[in-house]
């Protein structure tokens, strides 16, 4: 789980530090929890996995993710109020 949720962050560009304080723990812990040293609760897993997009599943057990899913997981982290705007681009790009 450690390694997948370390090469997530930096395929994000997060560094540790942001990555960190987007999550809500300390620096140190999370360099523990990406080293494999230290296990992560319920709660600091679903923040982990709504930061980097991952499902817990993925997270936990590395089962691959399809490509559809990947694609789900990014337009769930989009800012709330780019919505509409998302929703206006489909729809153009579905009348090409």
């Amino acid at each position: 789980m450690h390694t997948r949720i370390r090469k997530s962050r930096e395929e994000l560009g997060y560094t540790r530090e942001q990555f960190a304080e987007l999550v809500d723990v300390s620096v140190s812990y999370m360099a523990e929890v990406e080293r494999g040293r230290t296990g992560v609760s319920v709660k600091t897993l679903v923040k982990i996995c709504k930061v980097l997009g991952l499902s817990a599943d993925y997270a936990i057990f590395g089962n691959e993710r399809g490509s559809d899913t990947m694609l789900l997981e990014k337009i769930n982290r989009i800012d709330e109020r780019y919505l509409p705007l998302l929703d206006k681009l489909i729809t153009e790009l579905l009348k090409l």
